[in-house]
């Protein structure tokens, strides 16, 4: 016997601040064949509605087929799609079918929509997939999955460090169609900025239920077991903070990073295509005209397109301009619509011992009771201290100034100078054992914290370090040879169990460090632990540089 169709359709769901015409919240584009176009009445609400195809022209790639096989083939085709915008209260819903979605923008987007709703209904211990951000400069995104589900333990979301923005899983739909007509039937909705899921397919019951879901997100999520991915919060936009922000923003995209440092962000619309992508396209930053970059995209290169306009308009050239993933190497096949900049920047600064981060394009901050949990956790660690001396570091000027110093330290007895003694692996072709070996063979690594980035490029380091000991054969046999040319009496035949952070510049303390750099030396510990090596920490007596006290932040 057939099943009977449920009273309910699959929809993709986008949610926009209101107070615009309806029509407005579907960008006008070029070449589509509009079927249907225009106001529609949906259980008493005016709505808006726009259904069609849109042509695809032959892809870049056509030629180059039809050349190898020597035939013409027409590879033009249509993308159908239809989409609903429905006003909700103070709301604008943008319900989506086919290929809809490609016709919304950002302008006004309720970033997180899907995520509030998902945070209230789904199942904790029967999530799929949960796709992250690190809030940091390396901006990586992860994307974990388990076929048969998991708890939200399993996948080892960092509630501070990482901003989560999709999920996929079990939800309760109570209250809405598709749970009375199933008798409670759970559903796998995919959640992100959007929201995919079942609704009402007779106009009565759509409406009810894309009211329900907005009700649902304005709950409050305090029994919610999954409220703990949401510890990064987003500033409002009318928050008195953001202008401040802004004004650091705008220093450190003219490459001063006094505020802080700048990095790359993979927007959420590109996860997939960056990885595809042979290029990059943007329409360009205050005037300057259209410019494609190669696929080893880099902050310094957009940087240098902010720094030679005024201050004042950075940052309002940085919303406005676009920049593009292309499949071809020349900015012309793209992958995805044209992303704002914003959303490709990372940017992270502490006012008033408070963290804030830029992602996405939007203003985090870190929640006091998160961050209060990382520093006594750092705190716990750096308890771990290291009895090597290390004589006083007074700063030469010179750019070798760190290579001087480790130097000085291997004049004392036992102590070997590693640094600018580079290694090389078939997986890493060039990088740094250590800066010193100690009398006992640890590996020290030292720096001088002076910017937010040191510590990111410290901690790296010595996590490529101790995994290519312990992976690669190549490395602890060039570690050995290392030490044996040094000290002719010593050899290295075990991997060394022992790292040291040797810092100067600032001390080992969680009141001076960054939030999102003391996540990092978590991580790292979880790093080092599961290769048995132990963590410690040493603060180098030092001089501080001339004028360095002014320029001073958290690392």
């Amino acid at each position: 016997m057939s099943r009977q169709p449920l009273p309910c359709a699959q929809v993709t769901l986008h949610r926009y601040r209101g107070g615009r015409p309806l029509p407005e919240y579907v960008p006008f584009i070029a070449g589509l064949i509009i079927q249907r176009e225009g106001y529609v009445a949906i259980d008493g609400v005016r709505a808006y509605t726009i259904a069609g195809v849109r042509p695809a022209g032959a892809p870049a790639w056509h030629k180059d087929y039809t050349h190898v096989i020597d035939e013409n083939v027409d590879l033009v085709g249509t993308t159908p799609f239809a989409v609903i915008v429905l006003p909700v209260g103070r709301w604008v819903v943008v319900a989506t079918y086919g290929g809809g979605h490609h016709l919304l923008d950002d302008s006004g987007l309720d970033e997180g929509f899907g995520l509030l709703y998902a945070i209230r209904r789904l199942d904790p211990a029967e999530l799929r997939t949960v796709t992250s951000s690190r809030l940091d400069l390396s901006a990586r995104v992860s994307r974990t999955s388990f076929p048969s589900g998991s708890p939200v333990a399993g996948f080892g979301v960092d509630p501070v460090g990482e901003l989560v923005t999709g999920l996929t899983g079990k939800a309760s739909l109570e209250g809405m169609t598709y749970h009375e007509a199933t008798g409670g039937r759970q559903y796998q909705i995919r959640a992100g900025d959007s929201l995919a899921i079942k609704v009402g397919n007779a106009p009565e019951t759509f409406v009810a239920d894309i009211k329900a879901i907005c009700r649902i997100v304005d709950e409050s999520d305090d029994g919610s077991p999954l409220r703990l991915i949401s510890q990064v919060r987003p500033l409002r936009t009318s928050s008195p903070l953001i202008a401040g922000l802004e004004d650091r923003l705008a220093v450190a995209l003219g490459g001063d990073d006094r505020f802080g440092s700048l990095g790359l962000c993979l927007p959420t619309t590109a996860v997939a295509a960056v990885d595809e992508a042979n290029s990059y396209y943007s329409d360009g930053v205050g005037g300057s005209g259209p410019f494609a970059l190669d696929a080893d995209l880099d902050a310094t290169v957009l940087v240098e397109r902010f720094a030679a306009i005024s201050e004042s308009t950075r940052v309002s050239e940085l919303r406005k301009s676009r920049l593009t993933p292309c499949a071809d190497e020349h900015g012309e096949e793209s992958l995805t619509r044209p992303i704002p900049m914003e959303k490709w920047i990372a940017f992270e600064t502490v006012i008033d011992g408070n963290t804030y981060c830029l992602h996405q394009g939007r203003w985090y901050e870190i929640g006091e009771d998160a961050a209060d949990r990382v520093r006594e956790q750092v705190a716990d660690l750096l308890v771990n201290r290291s009895s090597l001396d290390f004589p006083l570091w007074t700063p030469t000027g010179k750019s070798d100034d760190e290579h001087r110093y480790c130097e000085r330290v291997a004049r004392q007895p036992g102590y070997l100078c590693l640094d600018k003694s580079f290694a090389h692996t078939p997986m890493h072709p060039r990088f740094e054992l250590a800066d010193v070996i100690g009398p006992g063979n640890e590996i020290v690594h030292v720096k001088w914290l002076a910017r937010a980035a040191a510590a990111s490029h410290l901690f790296t380091q010595v996590r490529v370090s101790a995994w290519a000991q312990r992976v690669e054969a190549a490395a602890m046999a060039q570690l050995d040879a290392k030490v044996h040319l040094l000290d002719d009496s010593r050899r290295v035949t075990e991997r060394p169990r022992v790292v040291v952070l040797a810092i100067a510049g600032r001390k080992w303390d969680v009141k001076t460090l960054f939030t999102l750099s003391m996540v990092e030396l978590l991580r790292l510990r979880v790093d080092l632990s599961v290769d048995g090596i132990s963590l410690q920490f040493a603060d180098i007596p030092f001089v501080a540089k001339q004028g360095g006290s002014a320029r001073r932040r958290a690392a």
